[in-house]
């Protein structure tokens, strides 16, 4: 008894460990770097779960206290340690080898876990998740164990059999050494089809049976089968669990899958467990390492990710567009004049339906948005296509919302703090300055999704990026790449459900770091006697963004950043325990260990919003980029061009600001203010660099009503030049202000540089005009009036003008809390 209620007191300062801190939050930009994430904190998850691992009624006195824990969290209303206990049970209960029924334990997590139902988003969707897991180990103890593992090890070949592929994707000339070596360990590791069969066939007997058969006994006489035997065996196993799964009354459900393995165990002649020895004891069995394929990576596009294609059985068959394809999927105008979405026109009606999230979860605005343009004749055409493909019909009308089809596809989605939750009225020209407000334009938040149907795909396909806030810029490109092509020609998305996962990687830093962050009041910081030397070479703000939208993710995720390369990728031990089955497993560094947590648990996608750069070039040519960090304009542009010369730039020189030959420029911005008040303002500037960085390092930055963009001017006030030497700037200063949109044109053929999320590999030279916006798909007003007649008589905006919000959905554990 002493020893157990010393492990008790282990397991619970453990778990109270993991929790400290998630609570606090940063109030100042200064106290950024001081209030993350400690090493010893982000070790807290991994070393509770090696000491529970050491003996198997561990897990039970886990359960336990995270039951006692999340009853306190209830009481104080502690929001934010909602869904990290909630993920805690559930990788417990996955790993867990048995759970007495006779303590009733998930039933009592039941009757805790379902009180969190009737709080907001996204606690009860984390908790309503759980519990649907625990209402079916009831029935089928060992359920979640036996799918995870069949679908990361591709066990079931039949067509509607659902699997999960995970895919590194990493640069190796910005990656540690370690890191690759990591990556490369973990992909190299293969567990055979029979050894996989056996995990699993003991797995099913010990979570139902307990200690009543010996796994050893079980092991025994499964290890003589050949693999189609165990195929056979494992498949009969399977579905009898999913058949228990099934039954209305758990009762029912674990009789059946008792009686079911018993029969089994008569014809596998397995025998009762020895009292007298330690036949009966239970067995931890590890699961078993996902399947991972690891791409070197440097790209704007997932061209990679089309090699996966060869290895899937149905891709020969849909890997080609049809001209009925192409007529099924609407093309992405290059004006960007998308017309509506009827699906968008289905939300109109419910704007004081008392909805609590105003998201939709649609399928990407091209994919599903039919043009406006099209005849009545041809839409029916459009319907008839989509009515004889059983497999996609029910969906694809659902997302058409035509106005002849009652029922809308209106799904309640995550709020996301890095949008706004309010529609919100503003002009749909963002530089035809203030006087121009006839016209309104409405954006709503739609998640784009990136498959033609999603609730069909049997392939998960996650993918895992490495990296800073310039690789999180080549993903935002690579994405709004990918729904470009995909629009045109569905080929990646007719086969997997695509997930985005960032893995935050510190980036080596040569150049040195300015402290710019002392203003006066009004904004303006006087920079008479500091040298501007130059900037980052990378910073990891995106990461400490999700960070600070899911606490989870600062724990389990962000945190690699203050861990040591030498820590996290070192060999660990095994567990040393009688009770741990380690004769498959093969131990993995603690980095492998975290991002395999992250894939397997975090589920919700936090929104991150995309920018649009639309760059006018000196020769008249116009391009359309897209970033979602920061924008670098002038001297900070051309000082990484610069250094992407690597020893070349040495000839060169690389001068500060006070060296810099300035520009003059015209700067026209719409200022956001928490009134939501327009505040146009235009400026000729003579400025050396400025600077657009997404607003996102302070809790007060993510307020849903204030997604901006920071305009950082390095501003000349006084300049000495003259004939026998080089101008020098005496005097400088930096002003800095929140905007949402931004026009800066060159005075006087003045041309400058442009540098896309602090990315050496996409600077634009010879720029003229730079235009910037929260990046969307606008729906032109005269497209609105021709189909304002088919709607019903009570709406009725003042000529409104139409659009989506395009984000990057990155996967978090919870997604943006509220």
């Amino acid at each position: 008894m002493q020893h157990t209620s010393c492990t008790e007191d282990r397991i619970q300062h453990a778990l109270d460990r993991c929790l400290d801190g998630l609570r606090q939050s940063p109030t100042a930009a200064h106290q950024w770097d001081v209030l993350m994430c400690s090493a010893g904190q982000a070790m807290n998850r991994w070393s509770l779960e090696e000491l529970v691992k050491r003996d198997p009624e561990n897990f039970i006195i886990l359960l336990q206290q995270i039951l006692r824990k999340t009853k306190e969290v209830q009481e104080r209303c502690q929001y934010e340690l909602v869904a990290p206990l909630a993920i805690m049970f559930t990788s417990t209960l996955l790993q867990m080898p048995y759970c007495p029924p006779e303590m009733e334990l998930l039933e009592k997590a039941i009757k805790v876990f379902r009180c969190f139902l009737t709080w907001p988003e996204p606690y009860c969707s984390v908790c309503r998740n759980l519990l649907s897991t625990l209402q079916q180990e009831i029935k089928a103890p060992g359920i979640s164990f036996q799918r995870l593992v069949k679908e990361e090890q591709d066990l079931d070949s039949t067509s509607q059999s659902t699997k999960t592929m995970t895919v590194l994707l990493m640069n190796p000339s910005e990656l540690p050494s370690d890191f690759l070596c990591v990556a490369e360990q973990l992909c190299c590791i293969q567990h055979s089809e029979k050894e996989t069969y056996i995990t699993l066939i003991k797995h099913a007997f010990q979570s139902t049976l307990g200690t009543k058969y010996p796994v050893c006994s079980i092991h025994a006489a499964l290890q003589g089968k050949s693999v189609d035997e165990l195929g056979e065996i494992f498949t009969m196993v399977s579905g009898v669990s999913e058949t228990a799964a099934a039954m209305s009354d758990p009762r029912k459900g674990r009789s059946h899958m008792i009686q079911e393995l018993e029969t089994l165990r008569e014809r596998l002649s397995i025998f009762s467990a020895n009292r007298r020895n330690s036949d009966g004891m239970l067995q931890t069995l590890p699961i078993p390492t996902a399947r991972c394929h690891m791409f070197q990576w440097d790209k704007d596009n997932f061209d990679v990710l089309n090699t996966l294609l060869e290895d899937e059985p149905d891709t020969m068959t849909t890997s080609g567009c049809t001209k009925e394809d192409e007529d099924e999927v609407d093309i992405e105008d290059d004006e960007g004049h998308d017309t509506l979405s009827l699906a968008s026109e289905s939300y109109a009606p419910s704007f004081n339906s008392g909805v609590d999230s105003d998201f939709f979860e649609d399928s990407d605005d091209s994919i599903s948005s039919p043009k406006s343009a099209r005849s009545p004749a041809r839409l029916s055409q459009h319907l008839y296509r989509l009515l004889r493909k059983p497999k996609r019909s029910l969906y694809r009308a659902k997302s058409l919302g035509n106005t002849e089809t009652k029922d809308f596809l209106v799904v309640r989605e995550i709020r996301s703090n890095s949008l706004p939750h309010h529609v919100q009225l503003r002009s749909p020209e963002p530089f035809s300055g203030p006087q121009n407000q006839t016209v309104r334009q409405v954006c709503f938040r739609r998640r784009p999704i990136l498959s033609t149907d999603e609730d069909s795909m049997n392939t998960t396909l996650r993918v895992v990026v490495f990296g800073a806030d310039h690789v999180a810029g080549k993903v935002a490109r690579a994405y709004n790449s990918l729904r470009q092509k995909e629009s045109a020609c569905p080929n990646l998305t007719r086969v997997f459900k695509l997930q985005f996962y960032f893995v935050p990687v510190k980036r080596d830093s040569a150049a040195g770091q300015t402290d710019l962050s002392s203003q006066s009041p009004k904004g303006t910081s006087l920079l008479n006697d500091i040298s501007l030397t130059g900037t980052e070479d990378s910073t990891n703000d995106i990461a400490h963004l999700l960070g600070m939208l899911d606490p989870w993710y600062k724990r389990n995720t962000l945190s690699l950043l203050n861990l040591p390369t030498n820590v996290v990728c070192q060999q660990t031990s095994k567990t040393e325990s009688d009770s741990y089955d380690s004769s498959y497993e093969q131990r993995l560094p603690i980095l492998a260990d975290l991002v395999l947590y992250y894939c397997r648990y975090a589920a919700r996608p936090a929104l991150i919003q995309l920018y649009q750069a639309e760059l006018t070039l000196a020769g008249g040519e116009r391009r359309t980029e897209v970033f979602v960090h920061s924008l670098e304009l002038g001297h900070t542009a051309g000082t990484r061009a610069i250094k992407a010369m690597g020893t070349a730039s040495k000839r060169f020189g690389i001068d500060g600001d006070r060296e810099a030959v300035p520009l003059q420029v015209d700067v026209m911005y719409n200022r956001v203010v928490i009134s939501g008040r327009r505040q146009w303002k235009r400026e000729t500037k003579l400025c050396t660099s400025m600077t657009l960085t997404k607003a996102c390092k302070n809790p007060e930055e993510l307020d849903s009503q204030l997604e901006c963009l920071q305009l950082s001017m390095t501003e000349v006030l006084k300049r000495q030049s003259g004939k026998s030497k080089k101008g020098y700037n005496m005097q400088l200063s930096l002003t800095e202000v929140k905007v949402d949109k931004v026009q800066i044109s060159g005075a006087a053929d003045t041309t400058f540089a442009v540098c896309l999320d602090q990315d050496e590999k996409k600077i634009l030279q010879s720029v003229v005009r730079c235009d910037i916006s929260v990046c969307s798909k606008p729906d032109s007003s005269s497209d609105w009036r021709q189909r304002r007649a088919e709607m019903s008589a009570q709406i009725q905006p003042l000529h409104p003008t139409f659009c989506t919000l395009l984000c990057l959905p990155i996967v978090t554990f919870s997604g943006a809390l509220p």
